[in-house]
């Protein structure tokens, strides 16, 4: 296991440098929470552009009126008392901040009436500065609004912390606390989205889903070593918001995310060994979880089903050591994978049997399903309901990139071999989004051949 000094060193000398300096002048370099503590131009809007007024708001745009413009202060109100619950800060705090921001569909027009000050570096989605953010207008109202909600957190982290930390925790937690559904009062966040309609042209989770049929996934200590350079490419934004969910996802880890925000002024590698100082005892099992999350996140993902138990205590179901009754675990229908309970050592051959009735939701009847799944619906070219199983090294190398998981379909009867001390997990197979209406259970027993 790597020490938690080597564990980020590769980025030691090109972080080391922003630590010389102010929390402003390395928020100029970062795309989308660039911030800087010099005031943004105050020229007054020329009459055909809107202002619209919140508490927390003042929007200046050039878009026509309609309804998804028009909400968008009353969103942008809903989502600042979240913020606050989230991070454990009192509205007393926030004192007199308030953010301006300009909704630009032509940029260009903003830029000739002094509203786009020419010293801002070139972006194609957002930009904060202070009180103040530029955000260009995306062609869906969903995308523009999260874009808005994206440079306000932005703004008041640094308002309330002094910066945001590190490009992967910066924009990691701004993606996540703007990812919503609702509008206007109705704002929640933060979610997954449940589907593709409902966040046009966001793309986040088609970009992983690409990599992830590529075969193309970071671990999650490449993620935490993205450079604090600027950016226009949206991939590291989708990656740090994944790894920020994945830690919210998870309570013992959430607590942690949470107690980082404090320290947004240190932007250098320090800040990401404090979060893996913490959990040091608990990092293979958090690597584990980060491939398991990674092979099913998706629209509708559930956050709570698919939470993971591992034990890196777990006992060593060895033959060798007397181990050799075979082992009976019940897996749940409603839940994505789950464990058998012990950690299987390198060079077991297993047989896994399985038995038991269970449903795949009840609408618009009750879809009775046995282990070998249902031919009349597949996901991932298995048929529904089918029992599966992978393996996850208890103890994997510590690289840049990782392989999806290795899926094995077990169905009524399969085998396992294990190449290194892993623990085996096993889940019927179902939609990341459907797992709630599912009911009941199967039986598996795991012997040694």
């Amino acid at each position: 296991m790597l020490s938690p000094i080597r564990l980020f060193e590769p980025q030691l000398r090109t972080l080391l440098h922003f630590r010389l300096l102010r929390p402003a002048a390395v928020g100029a370099l970062l795309v989308g929470c660039l911030l800087a503590a010099q005031p943004a131009s105050e020229a007054a809007p020329p009459p055909e552009f809107r202002t619209l007024q919140g508490n927390w708001i003042e929007l200046v745009t050039d878009l026509p009126q309609s309804p998804g413009t028009a909400s968008l202060p009353a969103s942008f109100d809903a989502a600042v008392p979240q913020w606050l619950e989230y991070w454990d800060v009192d509205l007393a705090q926030l004192g007199d901040w308030r953010l301006k921001v300009y909704l630009m569909a032509d940029p260009a027009a903003f830029r000739r009436r002094g509203l786009l000050p020419a010293e801002l570096p070139d972006f194609r989605h957002g930009y904060a500065q202070g009180r103040t953010a530029w955000v260009v207008a995306q062609g869906s109202d969903y995308y523009s609004r999260h874009l808005v909600l994206h440079e306000g957190l932005h703004s008041l982290a640094f308002e309330l912390f002094g910066g945001a930390g590190p490009f992967w925790f910066m924009e990691g937690t701004a993606e996540l606390l703007a990812t919503h559904h609702g509008v206007g009062e109705n704002l929640r966040l933060p979610v997954v989205p449940p589907n593709r309609e409902a966040t046009p042209l966001w793309g986040r989770l088609k970009l992983i889903g690409q990599r992830r049929s590529a075969g193309r996934l970071p671990s999650i200590q490449s993620v935490m070593r993205f450079p604090n350079r600027l950016s226009n490419d949206v991939e590291p934004y989708a990656w740090s918001w994944a790894a920020a969910m994945f830690l919210h996802m998870y309570p013992e880890y959430r607590g942690e995310l949470r107690a980082l925000a404090p320290q947004g002024q240190d932007t250098s590698a320090e800040f990401t060994r404090t979060l893996y100082r913490r959990l040091y005892d608990d990092w293979p099992v958090l690597r584990a979880r980060w491939r398991i999350f990674l092979d099913q996140f998706d629209y509708g993902f559930d956050l709570i089903r698919n939470r993971v138990e591992l034990d890196r205590a777990a006992p060593l179901w060895d033959p060798r050591q007397g181990h050799a009754k075979p082992l009976q675990v019940t897996i749940a229908a409603d839940r994505g994978w789950q464990t058998s309970g012990v950690r299987l050592p390198a060079g077991s051959r297993l047989q896994l049997t399985a038995a038991g009735r269970y449903l795949l939701g009840r609408q618009p009847a009750p879809w009775v399903c046995e282990p070998q799944g249902v031919t009349v619906r597949y996901h991932r070219g298995r048929p529904l309901g089918r029992l599966l199983a992978t393996l996850v090294p208890t103890d994997p190398a510590a690289t840049s990139a990782i392989a999806p998981l290795a899926i094995e379909s077990i169905g009524r009867q399969g085998r396992v071999e294990v190449d290194e001390e892993s623990w085996l997990l096993l889940q019927v197979g179902d939609v990341p989004s459907e797992w709630a209406d599912n009911e009941g259970e199967v039986t598996v027993q795991i012997r040694h051949e």
